[in-house]
């Protein structure tokens, strides 16, 4: 299947010759390990950009729910495919663009990848040059179209995600998230089950775990401290709920994960 994205090409090659404005910054989140090969690189040739590599679903989910991305790069591949992250990002923040990046592209995936809302997609290898070609022009039309003076409505959902993402390591209750999205308990736990696949318990405890995972990658903190720190009242919980969402403990995640190479997520609590 041959990619039509030549006005995107086009227009971002127009774009890279303006001076670009003083103080734009466009949030790029790239989702996935392979982004690290290309994700430097990239932000050099995008200076008004801040690009941020996250490794993984848990990660991109949550950073995406705490941060006002601008455009997001989603790796896909046959061990971890990105439909449903995509379908995902497109329900609960319609406006922000996504792209889709493979090594595995077939024409059956490209036009799946279109019908869940990507707006380009490209099949590796690919030349750096035309990745940020797309991108100046995808942020470019999607600054036309957000502008100050009118910005998009946030839903009910939206808003109470965004408060989970912002205090999941306070002792929330069901009943605070409702208040956010206003809506009933049940309405609001039936709905969030219904985009989301989790449960109030369990969405929170996935943010809580996320944020666990990087805190025990990144640093020396003992695993109380970081139970203590994502909103767990001991050990022992922490420990049962790492277990059950990751099939390992603590302790073996971090000796088996070693330290991280990611940039710290924008506008978080820690």
């Amino acid at each position: 299947m041959t990619r039509n994205h030549y006005l995107l090409h086009e227009l971002g090659s127009q774009l890279r010759k303006r001076p670009q404005g003083a103080g734009r910054h466009d949030l790029v989140l790239i989702v996935g390990q392979e982004g690290e090969q290309y994700g430097e690189p990239l932000a050099s040739m995008l200076p008004q950009c801040r690009v941020i590599v996250t490794p993984g679903p848990e990660a991109a989910n949550r950073l995406f729910l705490s941060s006002p991305a601008d455009l997001v790069i989603l790796n896909h591949s046959r061990r971890l495919p990105c439909f449903d992250l995509l379908s995902a990002f497109k329900s609960l923040r319609p406006s922000v663009p996504v792209m889709v990046v493979t090594d595995c592209g077939t024409e059956e995936l490209a036009v799946q990848a279109f019908r869940h809302g990507a707006i380009d997609y490209f099949k590796k290898p690919f030349a750096l040059d035309e990745l940020e070609l797309s991108i100046r022009a995808i942020l470019e039309i999607r600054t036309k179209f957000q502008g100050q003076d009118n910005p998009l409505p946030v839903s009910g959902l939206q808003r109470a995600l965004q408060y989970l993402g912002t205090n999941y390591q306070k002792p929330i209750r069901l009943t605070e998230a409702a208040r956010e999205a206003g809506m009933s308990n049940s309405c609001f736990e039936r709905y969030l089950k219904n985009q989301t696949g989790h449960t109030f318990t369990a969405y929170l405890n996935y943010l809580r775990i996320a944020r666990a995972r990087e805190l025990l990658q990144a640093g020396s903190a003992s695993a109380l401290q970081v139970a203590l720190a994502c909103g767990f009242n001991n050990q022992s919980h922490f420990n049962r709920v790492f277990r059950k969402l990751t099939g390992t403990t603590p302790g073996a995640f971090r000796k088996e994960a070693g330290p991280s190479r990611l940039e710290s997520p924008p506008n978080l609590p820690f």
